[in-house]
């Protein structure tokens, strides 16, 4: 017998960052952290929005201040935290590879400097015009820029992957608003206006992080959510449906907190259960009675081949799936 063709139907996750549900707590967390001019950082499960919460603040930002003087840009400047990373990492890169490699004894080094995501927002904090009358128009990006100075948002995903000394290394540059290109021998130095740097941090407590760094942040912990909390997020994220679906979502998310409660190696996380929703939905089995799957039967088999969404380990697949 011949194996069944592979469907390439993609099944699309509703990302809109206007539809992230924050509540009163969150928000003010964000606001003390704009008022105090100092980094938020998050903690919290896996998958409890920390990333996604920057895309929402970055987004909720650029709409309070549309066609305002040092407005928000749309989207968040991104640096994503490795073993090795270190503090000049988050502000630029310099290919040193490719410097070499060129055949122009003359080249200018800023030819093969790339802004990262912090120095990129001190960058767009001058505006365009800015950097070109501080010597800086080859650094990559540049010509990019919007002409006037503009608001961001950074994000440090996952701050606790780096080196005991990385925080540390950041915080004068984080706090003066300037830092150095040595490469260039040249300093980007502070913007003088209004414009803004809001830094988010997200880490996972992986490890400690030092307390002179902590001393400097403000920090807030995202609780994993509680059924009313559960199901604001999924009226948020996904389509309201009638009585039925209603009920259905009900029914899950009880399904949902019995998983974690039985699960051993890795409990699911709500971004896995905004995702099981969405397998459902696309297998067309989202009713309340799915959730006591009885028998043998193809919605009893799609409903159990939706499990592999939640549960990561051999041990919690075979004795949830039963």
């Amino acid at each position: 017998m011949n194996n069944r063709d592979i469907e390439l139907t993609s099944i699309e996750l509703n990302r809109d960052p206007g539809n992230y549900y924050a509540d009163e707590d969150l928000v003010k967390a964000v606001e003390l952290a704009i008022a105090l001019n100092k980094p938020l950082l998050l903690s919290g499960e896996p998958g409890t929005g920390k990333t996604q919460l920057a895309y929402y603040v970055a987004w909720k930002l650029a709409q309070q201040t549309k066609g305002q003087p040092f407005g928000f840009a749309e989207k968040p400047l991104l640096f994503n935290t490795k073993s090795a990373s270190t503090a000049t990492d988050l502000f630029y890169n310099y290919d040193a590879v490719s410097h070499f490699r060129t055949k122009d004894t003359e080249c200018d080094a800023s030819r093969f400097i790339e802004l990262r995501a912090l120095g990129l927002a001190i960058a767009m904090k001058h505006g365009r015009q800015g950097l070109n009358m501080a010597g800086l128009s080859n650094v990559k990006q540049v010509e990019t820029l919007p002409e006037a100075p503009l608001s961001t948002v950074v994000l440090i995903d996952e701050i606790d992957k780096a080196p005991r000394d990385f925080p540390n290394d950041l915080l004068n540059e984080m706090e003066n608003g300037t830092f150095d290109i040595r490469e260039m021998n040249a300093t980007i130095p502070k913007a003088e206006n209004k414009a803004r740097i809001l830094v988010i941090m997200t880490s996972n407590s992986e490890k400690n992080l030092p307390n002179a760094f902590l001393r400097r942040c403000v920090y807030y912990n995202i609780p994993f959510p509680d059924e009313k909390k559960l199901a604001l997020i999924v009226t948020q994220r996904l389509t309201n449906g009638n009585e039925q679906y209603d009920a259905a979502i009900e029914s899950a998310i009880k399904k949902f907190q019995d998983y974690r409660t039985q699960s051993v190696n890795k409990k699911p996380a709500t971004s896995e259960f905004l995702e099981w929703i969405n397998v459902l939905k696309h297998y067309d089995i989202l009713t309340p009675e799915v959730f006591n799957p009885v028998g043998s039967s193809e919605k009893t088999e799609k409903y159990k081949a939706s499990l592999h969404v939640l549960f990561k380990h051999k041990e919690d697949l075979e004795k949830l799936s039963r």
